[in-house]
């Protein structure tokens, strides 16, 4: 739903296993500025869940329009599903599986510890969708109301665990044995909203069987999930030429010293796999990762109108 500011009460939950939130040390949170990544959603198609589940005579949510899902995360343009409602989202090419996580889903989340939760599913035909295993921690003696707070470090594989403008982070690896999956041509990515209810005649269940706690009931039209972006990470590759520049960049893996070679003047971002800015420059024809540790790295080129993101793997 939508948030209001509210006098929270104490954060209930009962274990801490997962990642933090944004700004901790160890948190998986992606910036939505973050150039790790290199396209979003083009396309969402939203089924509306009702406000109340077990009232639907007070209908469904009505909150933001379909391509609200679609574009780059802004924090504020979202589209509500309401209780176990979907949208299904595509995108300009098929997510493939990279090396660490794949996409981002964000949501609006005001604080870190308000948080609304969805299954993260995804399909290589649009027709057979697959669920990310999530987990969930939050206690479940006591039911979470729209006044109340969690960790979340007590939940993990959930979109809606970060904050507004910091996506959650999925990882197709997790799902490379599933039959029937292409993990190379992702081509949907379905977000459904969790009924936070512990009534087990509506309640939701994580991959464990446990029962999932979060703020119920949200009885509003902007009640549920709010969607605001799905970010790529890894995907077919679009060409430098395509995007406007004529640049190369070699060797791909690395040892230490990467070449840039171009014909116009443009700009030089490295990043780690966490998005974080290590190297900014606009001269350099060759960029030395030879302090950094062995992983993965994003070099990001710019030139006035045009962008382009390379994934580089550093020995």
């Amino acid at each position: 739903m939508i948030k209001y500011i509210f006098l929270f009460l104490p954060i209930l939950s009962w274990g801490q296993s997962f990642a933090p939130e944004p700004g901790v040390l160890g948190s998986t949170a992606i910036h939505k500025d973050s150039s790790v990544f290199i396209a979003w959603a083009n396309n969402a198609v939203v089924t509306r869940g009702p406000m109340n589940l077990p009232v639907p005579s007070v209908g469904n949510t009505t909150y933001g329009i379909d391509s609200d899902a679609t574009g780059e995360a802004d924090g504020t343009g979202v589209v509500s599903l309401g209780d176990g409602g979907s949208v299904v989202l595509t995108f300009p090419a098929p997510i493939n599986n990279g090396v660490g996580p794949d996409f981002a889903v964000f949501e609006n989340g005001f604080t870190d510890h308000y948080i609304e939760l969805a299954f993260v599913e995804v399909s290589s035909d649009g027709v057979n969708f697959y669920r990310f295993e999530s987990t969930s921690e939050i206690q479940t003696q006591v039911q979470l109301t729209n006044f109340d707070t969690v960790n979340c470090r007590y939940v993990n594989n959930f979109a809606g665990k970060y904050r507004a403008r910091h996506g959650t982070p999925f990882d197709i690896e997790e799902l490379a044995l599933t039959s029937g999956l292409d993990v190379n041509a992702i081509t949907h990515v379905k977000i459904i909203d969790v009924v936070g209810t512990l009534d087990p005649t509506y309640a939701r269940y994580d991959g464990q069987g446990t029962i999932i706690n979060d703020p119920y009931p949200t009885s509003f039209d902007s009640g549920g999930f709010d969607l605001d972006a799905v970010g790529v990470i890894h995907a077919a590759e679009l060409g430098l030429i395509e995007q406007g520049l004529s640049v190369s960049i070699y060797p791909n893996p690395t040892t230490g010293i990467l070449f840039i070679e171009g014909n116009q003047e443009y700009s030089i971002q490295v990043f780690n796999s966490e998005g974080r800015l290590l190297i900014d420059t606009t001269i350099d024809q060759k960029i030395d990762l030879s302090e950094f540790e062995p992983g993965i790295y994003y070099v990001a080129i710019r030139s006035k109108e045009s962008k382009f993101v390379k994934r580089i793997v550093k020995m």
